[in-house]
């Protein structure tokens, strides 16, 4: 418009000027719009400025034949890059129904069209194509840089998703790897809490034949086995016999004794005879060991030597319904849960034969015992004392106070044997006795008891402390003589010193003939004589 105001400065503004100003002014307000990021609404309004604004300036000035007009095109090609064929399509038809509507408002007489000259004509058209020409080359700049800058982000996209890719892969890899190692380390802690939970057990249960049916299902339930069986060999070391067996976590009662020959064709015997754990993969139907096992739901089997001191006692074996249930691992794990299983089935058979000889040895001392009371009691001088409230007498009778009913007996035990009795008879014979009374009573009995025990053992040791103290002496005189007969005078000496009451006799007899004894030799007499010793 300015170009066309410079080349005929005759002409004045008209309205169409205004439209002009006031879409450079809408082309300022699209262009702030596009860098505030509403390039679909600064798009919109654009090909709509630009269309209302070419048709306003062709309906003001020459109409239909106005140079303005052919910028429809432009603006078709605009519509197009910029939002699309739709819209293109829109503006064509939009465009049409304007040049119909200024043929007809021409012929009509609404428009009037001033002359209008070939050579302004070719001059408007001229700047019309000339600046169609610079808007194209803008928008086809635009639109091939943003061409380029798609294929950019498509190729920076394609890049982002490929690394993208490789990221997700290895993250697969890396969750695969945790996921694998996570199953390592809960299948090492279960063989850990297992190990842990038969260390407990043993370390409660002592009783051998309690002992063994608890690992087994202990061992079962933590490590999830079908069967848990374990073997001990038997003292020829010719059979490993079954002493327990857990099925599914449940103990099962062995009705029959199985056994395995030590070293035969089954899996149990060569762990034992070679004390090297074994590993059976999937077995079927195949029964382990004996016909008379059913182990069709048995897939995969380890089994472990039981060794203490180096010694193999038995054997453990697993079974279980998933095939390739074990593996080297868990021969390396679970031979410290094998050796802690031999461990406590020693200490119980230890504790057991401990159990065992302390009870034998109480037995037997409980018969000596008896035995030594019943020969001190018969030589005891008094059987017994009575205290009647004002001074205690010795007891006549040994069986003095059983003739008497009346009264409240307490015996006098000691490891199982009655050694005496205390009788306590009230004045009053309504009266009865208290509980802390007869406490009292039951606990002087039982102190009784102790000190007569330990008086009797001083005696004893007294007098085995006397007869070496003799026979200490003896040897050591014996030791200074070195004459026949002064060793003869000195022993029957002695022997009659110590010996009081009796008559020592020492006489050499010839090897080769029968052994002549004196009637009274070692013979007590009740009245001490007076020396009487001599030497034959």
């Amino acid at each position: 418009e300015l170009f066309v105001r410079y080349t005929r400065p005759g002409q004045l503004l008209s309205p169409a000027d205004g439209v002009l100003f006031a879409l450079a002014f809408l082309g300022l307000v699209t262009r702030w719009l596009v860098r505030k990021g509403y390039v679909s609404v600064a798009s919109i309004m654009l090909v709509v400025l630009v269309w209302a604004g070419v048709n306003g300036i062709a309906a003001s000035v020459y109409g239909v034949r106005d140079a303005s007009f052919i910028t429809n095109f432009v603006v078709m090609l605009m519509a197009a890059l910029l939002l699309g064929w739709p819209a293109a399509v829109i503006i064509a038809v939009a465009s049409m129904a304007t040049a119909f509507g200024l043929a007809y408002a021409e012929a009509g007489g609404l428009l009037v069209i001033p002359s209008y000259s070939v050579t302004s004509f070719a001059q408007d058209i001229s700047v019309v194509l000339g600046m169609a020409a610079v808007f194209i080359s803008i928008l086809t700049s635009g639109l091939e840089n943003a061409i380029k800058r798609s294929r950019n982000s498509v190729e920076e996209l394609e890049r982002a998703n490929t690394e993208l890719k490789e990221t997700q892969s290895n993250l697969h890899a890396s969750t695969l790897e945790l996921v694998s190692t996570n199953l390592v380390l809960q299948k090492r802690t279960e063989r850990l809490r297992a190990i842990a939970e038969v260390a407990r057990t043993a370390a409660s249960v002592q009783d051998f034949d309690r002992l063994l049916p608890l690992i087994s299902t202990i061992i079962s339930k933590q490590l999830s086995c079908y069967r848990v069986s374990i073997f001990l060999v038997d003292q020829q070391s010719e059979f490993a016999i079954l002493r327990s067996q857990s099925i599914d976590g449940e103990s099962k009662m062995l009705t029959e004794e199985h056994r395995i020959k030590v070293g035969g064709e089954g899996i149990v015997g060569s762990v034992i005879r070679t004390g090297t754990p074994r590993i059976a993969g999937d077995r079927g139907t195949q029964a382990l060991d004996s016909e008379n096992q059913d182990l069709r739901e048995s897939h995969a089997e380890l089994t472990l030597p039981l060794k203490v001191s180096g010694s193999v006692i038995g054997a453990l074996d697993l079974q279980s319904r998933e095939p390739n249930a074990f593996d080297e691992e868990d021969v390396s794990n679970l031979t410290i849960l094998a050796d802690q299983v031999a461990i406590s089935i020693q200490n119980a058979l230890s504790a057991e034969q401990v159990r065992r000889a302390l009870h034998e040895a109480e037995i037997a001392s409980r018969q000596v015992t008896g035995q030594v009371w019943q020969l001190y009691t018969e030589a005891a001088e008094r059987p017994g004392y009575r205290y009647d409230g004002i001074k205690s007498d010795a007891l006549k009778e040994r069986n003095e106070s059983r003739g008497e009913d009346d009264g409240l007996f307490v015996p006098v035990q000691l490891r199982g044997h009655t050694i005496g009795r205390l009788k306590l008879k009230a004045y009053d014979a309504s009266r009865q006795w208290t509980d802390d009374e007869l406490a009292i009573v039951a606990a002087t009995a039982e102190r009784v008891a102790l000190a007569l025990e330990g008086a009797r053992l001083l005696e004893d040791a007294q007098k085995r402390a006397s007869r070496e103290t003799f026979l200490s002496e003896m040897a050591a005189k014996l030791s200074t003589s070195f004459q026949l007969d002064s060793i003869l005078r000195d022993t029957v000496e002695e022997l009659g010193q110590t010996l009081e009451g009796s008559t020592v006799s020492f006489q050499l007899v010839n090897p080769s003939s029968p052994l002549a004894t004196e009637s009274n030799n070692g013979s007590h007499e009740t009245t001490k004589p007076e020396r009487g010793n001599h030497a034959e």
